[in-house]
């Protein structure tokens, strides 16, 4: 590995330094771009969902809701 930047950093006449941080910056930038793509599919998805299928999908308080309505079966709680 060290050899073939150094022949690209040559090529480039730059540093193995800088390259190595040229190259850090770039993989994390496609990191950050396929984050934002899976986040923009995710919300896609989630609009589809809601349009097709609306209550398919419940929020964090519904589920708590329904949590705590079967906690309450279980225990006797009923009122």
């Amino acid at each position: 590995q060290l050899r073939r930047l150094r022949r690209l950093a040559k090529a480039r006449d730059a540093s193995v330094s800088a390259l190595v941080r040229e190259m850090v910056e770039q993989g994390l930038a496609e990191r950050n771009q396929r984050k934002q793509e899976l986040f923009a599919a995710l919300e896609e998805s989630a609009r589809w969902i809601e349009q097709h299928a609306p209550g398919l999908v419940h929020t964090p308080e519904d589920l708590r809701a329904l949590r705590e309505e079967r906690m309450n079966e279980l225990l006797g709680n009923n009122r």
